[in-house]
């Protein structure tokens, strides 16, 4: 199965995240764009995982979450990948105001490792995504509406359960599903 793990949103998040989506929605760019359930703060993807591998992860999430504590993390900016001015994938930025997001993910990464995924090999990146770009040559205004919103902010909130997730790739878009939740307190 396609897994990945990742910590949820709130609603009032996704509704100011839907309410900057839209504006950026005008700009314009023809774009993939992300509906407000699969909107999620990515640890690690893990790809194609077999029921093995994910009950190791699960085991090894299981404990190396219980002790972590709960973060504070606010939805604060707006960018792109590789840049703002030729974006493939579109994105709101997570700052952290107070836990060990670093350390969260880190567990992440090493229980992926441990189960027999390779490496990731991007640097881990907080945020989420909000549109992945099908057609370059037809940006419209996004890269001028992004920097004009740079510095957006989306809201804060407290992360207690950090959560495993499949993920079906349908015609409609991907389908994601909770497996496993995992508090952090």
């Amino acid at each position: 199965m396609r897994a990945f793990i990742a910590i949820e949103l709130p609603e009032a998040i996704k509704d100011s995240l839907m309410s900057i989506r839209e504006r950026l929605r005008h700009s314009g760019a023809k774009a993939s764009w992300v509906h407000p359930e699969n909107m999620h703060l990515t640890l690690r993807f893990l790809g194609e995982a077999d029921q093995d591998a994910v009950n190791k992860i699960s085991s090894l999430l299981e404990e190396a979450y219980h002790a972590c504590g709960p973060l504070t993390l606010a939805v604060q900016g707006l960018g792109g990948f590789p840049n703002r001015r030729k974006p493939s994938v579109v994105w709101a930025g997570m700052e952290v105001r107070s836990g060990d997001l670093s350390a969260i993910q880190a567990h992440a990464e090493h229980a992926a490792q441990t189960a027999g995924l390779p490496p990731e090999e991007k640097a881990f990146h907080p945020h989420i995504t909000l549109a992945r770009i099908r057609d370059h040559q037809a940006l419209g205004r996004l890269p001028e509406t992004l920097e004009a919103a740079q510095t957006y902010y989306g809201g804060e909130f407290t992360a207690s359960v950090v959560s495993l997730f499949s993920s079906e790739l349908r015609p409609g878009g991907p389908v994601y599903r909770r497996l496993r939740e995992f508090s952090l307190t």
